[in-house]
């Protein structure tokens, strides 16, 4: 835990002002330091006030996802141990992807920004981004995994992502193959991955991840929005983000690593479970076709099974939508 984050923690559990001198003797800094500290935190958006000789009282937590705000969370070796933290990018993908250039992007790296002005999603599909309001991160993993065993990746962070939220927000979360998130049939959340590899060996993987947490019906009026929801509207009670994110980088960690000792396997039963579109008549386009028909399941690959009434075909990509619906 940073010293930042110490000094919030020690705060956040006072019942009365603490003194500098005590906030140096249990940090291990100077006084010099904390005062220094302190002026930081109240920079980063903390409300902190010095009561003349009594100390310093916390008023009122920061808002914004900051290194030490997280460590105070944070149960993980290395996932959202590094953090690049922005106020504005064109897309958290296109930082990543920067600092895997630059050498700065250690597996585990978590980039994340208060707002994207550029936000994508799957198929380039435009990705509103609202500014504090949502979670919009990518996150760079390098996994010992072959490239023709990354595919399943996408899915198992669903996976892990909706058992994050589900802890936090108590609310039940579906996910629609491969990628989006739903909460009663609204989507919430999303996911876009992408892979940096030679023939024989994984780079990198890019995951994006974004997130509807704060934003309130008027937020949603938008015709590209009008299907969606978020976390506080659907949990009805107010969300933490630097929470969330901690949640949700320990259960990342723990499936990346799950899944490179023991494949898609273990995943797949719990996967379906939640799936939107396992028993029902679907529609896939994709880049050469459109078919119709059942979906089955998924495989150990991570393909949607669907039965067209001649034969079971395995989708690895394309657009699904349950017949007659329109796409969420």
């Amino acid at each position: 835990m940073s010293n930042k984050a110490k000094i919030v923690t020690i705060l956040q559990q006072a019942t009365e002002p603490v003194s500098g001198e005590q906030l140096a003797e249990t940090v291990g800094v100077s006084r010099t330091m904390i005062w220094k500290y302190v002026q930081s935190l109240i920079e980063e958006g903390y409300r902190i006030e010095a009561v003349k000789k009594k100390g310093y009282v916390l008023q009122e937590m920061s808002s914004k996802i900051t290194q030490h705000a997280l460590d105070g969370y944070l149960k993980t070796n290395t996932f959202a141990r590094h953090l690049h933290a922005l106020d504005s990018c064109t897309s958290t993908q296109k930082v990543a992807n920067e600092l895997i250039l630059n050498g700065q992007a250690p597996h585990g790296l978590l980039v994340v920004s208060e707002l994207q002005t550029e936000g994508k999603g799957r198929l380039n599909r435009p990705w509103a981004s609202t500014e504090g309001k949502g979670l919009w991160t990518t996150w760079v993993v390098r996994p010992n995994l072959l490239p023709h065993e990354a595919p399943p990746i996408t899915l198992v962070v669903a996976l892990a992502l909706a058992i994050a939220i589900e802890r936090v927000t108590s609310v039940k979360v579906d996910i629609k193959w491969p990628n989006d998130l739903l909460i009663g049939g609204y989507k919430t959340a999303g996911i876009l991955t992408e892979l940096q590899a030679t023939p024989d060996k994984i780079e990198a993987i890019l995951i994006g991840i974004g997130i509807n947490v704060l934003q309130t019906k008027e937020d949603f009026v938008d015709p590209l929005t009008s299907r969606a929801t978020s976390l506080q509207l659907a949990s009805e009670k107010p969300i933490n983000r630097t929470e969330l994110l901690a949640e949700i980088a320990g259960e990342l960690e723990k499936a990346i690593d799950k899944y490179e000792l023991q494949g898609f396997r273990p995943f797949m039963s719990e996967w379906e479970k939640r799936s939107t579109m396992i028993g029902k008549q679907v529609t896939a386009t994709t880049v050469r076709e459109t078919i119709q028909g059942i979906a089955l399941g998924i495989n150990e690959h991570g393909a949607l099974l669907v039965d067209t009434g001649d034969g079971v075909r395995a989708l690895f990509s394309g657009d699904v939508t349950l017949s007659g619906k329109l796409d969420s």
